[in-house]
């Protein structure tokens, strides 16, 4: 059984014709929504992770000033901690 050119296309079926446009219509239509929602994706996450890293810095400060607060009440012992850390690395390092 062999079709005509015009069945195929729907060049005979404006029915066809006008679903066909629909269809066009509406990737068209999808194109732009998922573009969009891509668009918002990119929008949170950057919100989200540019919140995490100020709460990282704080965070960090945080720890940093602890950390100098205990070499201020005990100096000798952080040297000493200091030494022994700097003793195992150059073990280490030298093998």
């Amino acid at each position: 059984m062999q079709f005509s050119s015009a069945n195929r296309t729907g060049e005979s079926n404006p029915g066809a014709r006008q679903a066909a446009s629909d269809v066009g219509d509406n990737v068209q239509a999808l194109r732009e929504d998922i573009a969009s929602l891509a668009e918002s994706v990119k929008r949170l996450a950057s919100e989200q992770l540019g919140s995490s890293v100020e709460d990282l810095q704080d965070k960090a400060k945080e720890k940093v000033s602890d950390v100098e607060a205990a070499i201020r009440r005990n100096p000798s012992q952080a040297a000493l901690i200091a030494a022994g850390i700097g003793f195992v690395f150059g073990l280490i390092l030298s093998r």
